[in-house]
């Protein structure tokens, strides 16, 4: 265990759009070893892009955490003693740091307006090179920079690059890497705006906050050397750094934003529960010690460790988490499937999909809100039942909807697959006597509609018919299809009189 005292872990999102994965993935390996290790798991909004803020975002952030019981220690909303936790209400704080780098000769004032910069970008291109900044600005003398800031002249402020040594950062997992600084640019530390960008941000907020641990995606890789630059110029202790390894869908691409299992709204919308996408995501470039796969978030804590985080790119295969969360479901009461069906339909009929458009659910708002309308129709005995014949036969629970469509909206009937193997008069004849049984019924109750099931059974043979063809008919034009929940139990559900209703050629 490390010395609990010093562990703090923190996530820092930018408001920039949904929620993405990751931001849940880096928050579950924080919160986890924040609290095996009695310390605190940090939420910080780097808001210091403006131009890329979307309102909602924030609230999308608290919402999705919530939502998968990962809460911070501290937050914007938390509350904590090393606020504000809000770069955009901290922008004080890095002025006064980046003029101490100014005056330490570790950074410098740029005032090259955007068109000479695209010329360099230009040239860098055409002969070959990445683009980088040539450092102009950089041996200007002190006093004059300051007059020009002082006239008003519009500038920005870049960090000095050591020239001609050797970068050396670490990384708990990947070890030591080695970066050439001739490669790296004399990065923007203070925008013209008055806003910092991210590389001072992050340091100076680790940094006051006491971060002990910094988890963040491999796409900060490039950006450690600046990083441990930063350090060095101000005489700061490194927090430990770990980069997580760069999930893949199955064909090796990166997750993006602009698909639709990148966001966490998808995962809610598409029925997962917030318990098993906690346990597959901890499967992404972790493994249980012991082998297990399905694990609580309590087990998981136990054991993780940052330095088990593996390097290799893990692949999201969604056919895994389905197969996952059906495990979940199936293991659920009859009462808390209710309870979890019921919170995840008023949901989905209250709240706009957050993520790519072209991911979003067939099912409309009012769709959800229809069936949650008959959900709550129901009394606590057929909720129940309800929730005994669908658990054992979903993998989340939007498979639900399409199962069970026909308690909520009629449906154009195919009299082509009703029929099947019989002639159209041998069917209504059938059904009119099926109808004529279930009128009979006068205490509509499941055990004597079991009783017209035993009843069935024997009428195959007595017509000659096989049993499922005496069932087939009954099922779609009731059900509208071949496939539904078991029969007898939907009809007790769908209630006597629209039974009657659907019963028809």
């Amino acid at each position: 265990m490390y010395n609990q005292c010093m562990i703090r872990t923190r996530n820092a999102p930018s408001p920039t759009g949904y929620l993405h994965l990751g931001t849940i993935y880096q928050s579950l390996f924080d919160k986890a070893f924040a609290l095996k290790n009695n310390g605190k798991f940090i939420l910080r909004i780097e808001d210091t892009d403006q131009k890329r803020y979307t309102p909602g975002a924030v609230e999308a952030i608290y919402s999705g955490l919530d939502w998968v019981g990962v809460i911070p220690d501290e937050s914007p909303k938390h509350g904590g003693d090393y606020g504000p936790y809000v770069q955009s209400e901290r922008l004080d704080i890095y002025k006064k740091y980046a003029q101490e780098l100014v005056a330490s000769g570790n950074a410098y004032y740029c005032f090259c307006p955007t068109e000479r910069l695209l010329e360099v970008r230009k040239k860098d291109q055409k002969e070959g090179r990445s683009p980088m900044y040539d450092k102009h600005c950089r041996n200007f003398p002190i006093d004059e920079s300051k007059k020009r800031v002082e006239n008003g002249e519009a500038h920005v402020i870049r960090m000095k690059i050591p020239e001609n040594e050797k970068i050396v950062v670490n990384d708990l997992v990947r070890g030591d890497i080695e970066f050439d600084p001739s490669v790296i640019d004399d990065q923007v530390i203070m925008k013209s705006d008055g806003y910092p960008t991210y590389h001072l941000a992050v340091v100076i907020d680790d940094h006051l906050m006491e971060i002990s641990h910094v988890l963040r995606g491999p796409e900060w890789l490039t950006s450690f050397p600046k990083h441990k630059i930063l350090y060095d110029y101000f005489k700061w202790k490194m927090p430990i750094f770990i980069h997580t390894p760069l999930i893949t869908d199955m064909k090796g691409a990166k997750l993006s934003k602009r698909k639709g299992h990148a966001s966490v709204d998808w995962f809610r919308r598409k029925g997962f529960l917030p318990e098993a996408v906690l346990n597959f995501i901890t499967l992404l470039g972790w493994s249980h010690p012991e082998g297990k796969e399905i694990f609580s978030f309590d087990e998981f804590v136990k054991v993780f460790d940052f330095k088990d985080l593996s390097a290799v790119s893990p692949k999201f295969d969604l056919v895994k988490l389905e197969w996952m969360n059906g495990q979940y479901l199936q293991k659920l009461s009859n009462v808390d499937f209710v309870k979890k069906l019921t919170e995840w339909l008023n949901y989905c009929s209250t709240t706009k999909y957050q993520g790519a458009t072209e991911y979003e659910s067939n099912w409309s708002m009012d769709d959800y809100k229809l069936m949650l309308n008959f959900l709550n129709s129901l009394n606590d005995e057929k909720r129940l039942l309800f929730a005994e014949i669908n658990n054992q036969r979903i993998k989340k629970f939007e498979d639900l909807l399409p199962l069970n469509s026909f308690f909520i909206s009629d449906f154009v009937l195919d009299e082509n697959l009703l029929i099947e193997n019989k002639s159209k008069e041998e069917i209504s004849e059938h059904l009119d006597w099926v109808k004529g049984e279930i009128e009979k019924i006068e205490d509509w109750e499941l055990p004597n509609l079991k009783k017209l099931e035993e009843t069935l059974v024997k009428r195959a043979g007595e017509m000659n018919w096989k049993v499922g063809e005496v069932f087939h008919p009954i099922r779609v034009s009731i059900v509208g299809s071949t496939v539904s929940p078991p029969l007898f139990e939907s009809i007790y559900i769908l209630g006597k009189e629209k039974t009657l209703k659907f019963l028809n050629l």
